[in-house]
């Protein structure tokens, strides 16, 4: 529980950045002026701006997509476990810590009445691919002098290098939320039936805690930059109050809720409704838990027969905090 209620604080820290705060300005960046008259002073700065800056942006950039490519070697791992790979290859050694367990098996082994439908977790590509094309996007640095975009390619290309990059900090909080990300991919991996790890539980909220670190600072990211951690860090949320909910009824460390189906989903359904209630939310967040409600709804419609769902205090708290979720989705705070 009190992992809960620090992602509660810190969600409502970050409401700050996503709207009613004006976000203070960074300070621009100037190159020191190396033409002073001696003839190296050119051909230097051609190779700086040519090659070594270039060089420099993909370095500080190397920790972020090592940690995206690492997460994503793990996740494919634990996807097929049958497939290992040979032991000779260098994948299979950075590999070797993944369990038996599969996310499929893992949500089998361990199924709660508010576990979402398998196609709110195909958001796990979207959030890699943003994160991709974030730190794409923050390498080349592309900066427009006309609003509509490069007249032509010489200007697309003599427009590289000159935007503004995702900072150091930034960089830092998606390769941290990656490798907690990482962990609990290990973790879970290794989860069977009747051994439910508590690092389940533990893991997984230092994702939203780190990947929302920027959203929460005195200089937000720019925004261009803002959705690849609002996305990361709103979908981890859920996904560590639903590790909560897990944790509760299969862990067997609060022996009153252990087995208690409705109980335990009331508690995610608690946790949640606080998510929705917070006011100023982006249009992303909003979005991210009304994908995340509405396949909790979907599979319940699917398992369970009418009378019996009309009776499940889950699905119905479920069904009203989708309505909700989408009233402010559509309308926000109105």
């Amino acid at each position: 529980m009190p992992w809960s209620l620090v992602l509660l604080f810190a969600s409502v820290g970050a409401v700050r950045v996503s709207h009613g705060m004006v976000a203070q300005p960074r300070l621009a960046r100037s190159r020191p002026n190396l033409r002073v008259g001696h003839a190296m002073a050119a051909p230097l700065d051609i190779l700086d701006d040519v090659v070594v800056s270039r060089f420099v942006r993909v370095t500080t950039h190397a920790l972020s997509l090592s940690s995206l490519a690492y997460f994503g070697l793990v996740s494919t791992a634990m996807q097929m476990p049958g497939a290992r790979m040979p032991a000779a290859t260098i994948a299979s050694v950075i590999t070797r810590l993944v369990g038996p367990t599969t996310n499929a098996q893992f949500s089998a082994y361990f199924s709660t009445l508010v576990t979402p439908a398998s196609y709110v977790f195909l958001i796990w590509p979207v959030i890699a691919f943003v994160q991709l094309v974030t730190l794409g996007v923050s390498i080349l640095r592309p900066s427009f002098a006309q609003p509509g975009g490069p007249q032509s390619s010489l200007e697309a290309l003599d427009s590289l290098g000159r935007g503004e990059a995702l900072t150091q900090t930034e960089l830092a909080s998606i390769a941290l939320a990656n490798a907690a990300a990482t962990l609990w991919l290990f973790v879970s991996s290794n989860s069977l039936p009747g051994a439910l790890p508590l690092a389940s539980a533990l893991a997984l909220p230092l994702v939203p805690l780190f990947s929302g670190h920027p959203l929460r600072s005195a200089t937000p990211p720019a925004p261009l930059y803002r959705p690849v951690f609002q996305i990361f860090s709103s979908f981890t949320c859920l996904a560590s109050c639903l590790a909560l909910t897990v944790e509760c009824q299969y862990g067997g460390r609060v022996p009153f809720l252990a087995g208690q189906q409705e109980v335990c989903g009331c508690i995610f359904l608690a946790l949640v409704s606080a998510l929705v209630a917070l006011r100023n939310r982006s249009f992303i967040r909003r979005a991210t838990i009304s994908l995340a409600l509405s396949g909790v709804v979907a599979r319940r419609l699917q398992a369970a027969s009418p009378v019996s769902l009309l009776l499940s205090p889950t699905f119905l708290g479920a069904s009203l905090l989708l309505a909700w979720s989408l009233k402010k989705l559509a309308f926000g705070d109105a």
